[in-house]
């Protein structure tokens, strides 16, 4: 086997391990930009903050997984993003009618083989005035 052949799958064996972490991550990602477009496009007919944001987690339960406390002292990983009211934002203009609907939420991955924990954070935002 030549070197040349043995970086190129050096190369193409990173190429599917970056992959194999990251991907998942964007679709996520990806996932809640469609939930927080679909909570802006309510938010003109419904002024109930609490609704945009059960409407948020409820589009979110499934996709990735969050740490949790299991109620005995230790955690546990459940499925979901696991997002709070602190981790979603909503402001009104009322002089304009512009709704601001801001997700912010943090990814612990485990670098394998090591047990490296590196956290990405992630942030999406939708803004303007939504329809009536």
């Amino acid at each position: 086997m030549s070197l040349g052949t043995l970086v190129l799958l050096l190369l193409l064996g990173g190429a599917v391990y970056a992959a194999s972490l990251y991907v998942p991550l964007w679709v996520d990602s990806l996932d809640v930009k469609e939930a927080v477009a679909a909570a802006h496009a309510l938010s003109g007919q419904n002024t109930n903050d609490a609704l945009l944001r059960n409407e948020i987690r409820n589009r979110t339960t499934h996709m990735g997984t969050h740490v949790e406390s299991d109620g005995w002292g230790g955690t546990r990983t459940a499925p979901g993003l696991g997002l709070t009211d602190d981790q979603i934002l909503i402001d009104r203009d009322p002089v304009t009618g512009s709704v601001r609907i801001e997700v912010s939420w943090d990814r612990p991955v485990t670098l394998k083989p090591t047990a490296r924990v590196h956290l990405f954070h992630f942030r999406v935002v939708k803004e303007g005035l939504p329809p009536r």
